[in-house]
């Protein structure tokens, strides 16, 4: 399993998304081949109708949602599909707020939007597209570990919480794995308060 870092890499577009999603969109605009690049479009547009399931309760959710693949594309997208294809520098809509359903027990600390993404992984053929997803769910979840646990997940633990969280959808080769590390995010630390505040109490000058 390879680790890399967050530091240095391209600005996300749209955040409500996510970097995994951007590049994935990066990947398709590398295929050369029309027919093939329309096929990943198409299967990236349903994980982002997976990560955005409110979306769905627009009239015309497809559309804006395609608005949104291609503003991430920087209008660099050369697809078919039935919809119109937004101009550069107007947007009809922000993407809504992530939905979540249901509530995560034992794996709580994740939150529980990664159900929705776990659920697009286990839905999406085989291949390039859904490695890089996985990959992006794996790093989603080490890294929510080690900000709220304190905890750095093993290769072996990830492929057991995607298969217990996937009801054994996903199967994944630990060794296989390339996760990125985010240190931008700290927890906020309170243990030194009161340690502090011993520290700096003289009882000399105690009230009489």
């Amino acid at each position: 399993m390879d680790f890399q870092y967050n530091t240095q890499q391209e600005h996300i577009r749209l955040t409500e998304y996510g970097r995994g999603v951007q590049e994935m969109i990066e990947h398709v605009k590398s295929e050369e081949d029309r027919n093939k690049r329309t096929i990943l479009a198409h299967t990236v547009f349903q994980v982002m109708v997976n990560l955005n399931p409110e979306i769905k309760n627009q009239s015309n959710y497809q559309q804006t949602v395609w608005d949104h693949m291609y503003e991430i594309a920087n209008y660099e997208l050369d697809v078919d599909h039935d919809f119109n294809i937004p101009i550069p520098g107007i947007k009809n809509t922000n993407p809504d707020p992530v939905a979540y359903k249901g509530v995560l027990s034992k794996y709580r600390y994740y939150g529980r939007n990664l159900l929705e993404m776990i659920e697009g992984a286990g839905s999406m053929e085989n291949g390039d597209l859904k490695t890089m997803y996985i990959n992006y769910i794996a790093s989603f979840m080490v890294n929510s570990s080690k900000n709220w646990n304190d905890e750095a997940l093993t290769p072996q633990q990830i492929v057991q919480h995607l298969a217990d969280l996937s009801n054994g959808k996903l199967q994944i080769d630990p060794n296989t794995l390339d996760i990125h590390l985010d240190t931008r995010i700290k927890r906020p630390q309170h243990s030194n308060r009161s340690s502090k505040k011993k520290k700096n109490f003289n009882p000399k000058y105690k009230k009489k």
